[in-house]
Formats: structure tokens, C-alpha cells, sequence
């Protein structure tokens, strides 16, 4: 289940909100945002005493029963439309996970709507919600999973992790991972966000952005 409630910190406020749609999955316009540090500079050079933003961000967009079934009923009428151009006879089934709907696509031959690394389930994944953006209903967001291809990934990702962060803990230093969607990346903070020895952040810009795994400097 999608996570309510979280708080970031960042070097600005945009920082630390950026973190925070990223660890709960979620747009800006679904959340209520509360600035609870402003960020500061000081001491030498500003940087001794510098003091971090830190936000909070909570989750106040809710999909009820009509709103899954309306947003049910028109991606349905999308697929129709998409694979009677295409030709093809898709299965699919949906369920509601959440404040979130997830369509669910199985069968043989559907390799091609995963793409190379997953890149084209989720342009199909951003076309659906793109479709729906441009009704005047309110639907709710759709996931797509496609043969349990997001499964698998999420899986992988968390194994990555781990070693990644005993790798950063073994040699003391950083670890940059190669550059990830927001999605991945979100996997790798989920992942590591509890562990005591070590902490991440996500550097750079799109579609260049990666994540970093730090040690903590309080652990020894």
C-alpha cells in the first residue's frame, strides 16, 4: 500500500519535496505540503552551520469506489481503441491497491509492451494517465504491471541495494548507482530507508538522475 505520510530534508525546500513525490509515488497536486525547517547558511563559508530544509508531505488524495470504476470503465474504452488499431487480443484485469489503481496485463506475447529495461511499459503506463488527464472526471492514477515484469524488477533493485550498501559500508565511501527512473530510484530509497548504517539521496538531472548511498557519519 502506497505510504501516507513522509518527511524529507534537502538542501532547499524544492529538494526535500522532490524526495518526498518520489518516495510516496505520487504527484504533486495529490499531497498537502508542510514546510517544517527553512534552510540556512552560516558559520564558515555558510557551509559549518548550515542548516537543511525539512518538509512534510501527506497524502490527501483519495479514490473511492466511483472513481476506481469510472477510471475502470474509460481505460477500457483506451485499450480498445489502442489495440483495435494494433490488432492484438490482450488480457488484463484490474485491482485497487490503495489510493491507487493497478491494471494488470498477462499472456505470451506481450514481451513488446515491457521494452528494452521497462522503458515501454511505462510510456504506456504515462500515455494511459496522459489520456485520463485530458477528461474533465476526476480518475484516479494507473499502474500498469505487465507479466510481473515490475515484480521481478522491484526484486532486483532491493538485491542491488543491499549489496550496493555493504559495498559503501565495507569500503567507506560512496556508491553512485548508473542512472534510474524515478521509479527505480524510489525502489532503492524504500529499500535502504531504514538501515542504520547508511543513507541515499538522488543526484543530478533528468534522465541522468542516480542515486548515491552514504554512509551515515554517526555509525562506526
Amino acid at each position: 500500500m502506497t505510504k501516507k505520510v513522509t518527511e524529507q530534508v534537502g538542501k532547499t525546500i524544492e529538494e526535500a519535496i522532490r524526495k518526498g513525490l518520489e518516495e510516496l509515488k505520487v504527484s504533486r497536486d495529490d499531497v498537502k505540503i508542510e514546510v517544517l525547517e527553512e534552510p540556512s547558511n552560516g558559520g564558515v563559508l555558510g557551509i559549518l552551520s548550515a542548516k537543511l530544509a525539512k518538509v512534510r508531505l501527506t497524502v490527501d488524495k483519495k479514490v473511492s469506489e466511483e472513481q476506481a470504476n469510472k477510471t475502470k470503465e474509460k481505460v477500457e474504452e483506451i485499450l480498445s481503441n489502442i489495440f483495435k488499431i494494433t490488432g492484438e487480443d490482450i488480457s488484463y484485469e484490474f485491482y485497487q491497491e490503495g489510493n491507487q489503481l493497478n491494471l494488470v496485463i498477462s499472456g505470451e506475447n506481450v514481451a513488446h509492451l515491457i521494452g528494452y529495461k521497462g522503458k515501454t511499459i511505462e510510456a504506456f503506463q504515462s500515455l494511459i494517465n496522459s489520456m485520463l488527464q485530458r477528461e474533465d472526471e476526476e480518475y484516479a492514477k494507473v499502474f500498469v504491471e505487465i507479466n510481473d515484469y515490475k515484480k521481478k524488477k522491484e526484486e532486483k533493485l532491493r538485491r542491488l541495494a543491499n549489496k550496493m550498501a555493504a559495498n559503501c559500508v565495507k569500503f567507506r565511501r560512496p556508491i553512485k548507482l548508473e542512472p534510474m527512473s524515478a521509479y527505480e530510484r524510489l525502489i532503492i530509497h524504500r529499500e535502504l530507508a531504514d538501515r542504520k548504517d547508511v543513507e541515499t539521496e538522488s543526484i543530478g538531472e533528468e534522465p541522468r538522475r542516480r542515486v548515491v548511498i552514504k554512509r551515515k557519519y554517526n555509525y562506526r
